[in-house]
């Protein structure tokens, strides 16, 4: 990972023709990579618990105990209390 010396943003890697450039987006600043200089961009995104959606499917009540009733129903409202906090 390398930053501008003009203003301390990351250097981006991109091919310009053959050459291959670090660049930066916010000024335009370009330094040419060596041959053996290798890089990888990749994103990977790191989410809250709190961005994380729990989804429940809700099947026919038919045949459930009565404990699995009330089950579901704390279920149910400890998912709306969860997005009542937040």
């Amino acid at each position: 990972m390398e930053f501008c010396p003009e203003c301390g943003k990351l250097l981006i890697p991109k091919k310009k023709g053959k050459s291959r450039l670090l660049v930066c987006a916010k000024c335009g600043y370009e330094s040419k990579l060596s041959g053996n200089d290798a890089y990888e961009v990749s994103d990977e995104v790191q989410h809250k618990p709190s961005e994380i959606t729990e989804v429940v499917v809700v099947e026919g009540e038919e045949g459930l105990t009565e404990a699995e009733l009330e089950e579901r129903r704390e279920r149910f409202i400890e998912g709306i209390d969860f997005f009542e906090t937040e």
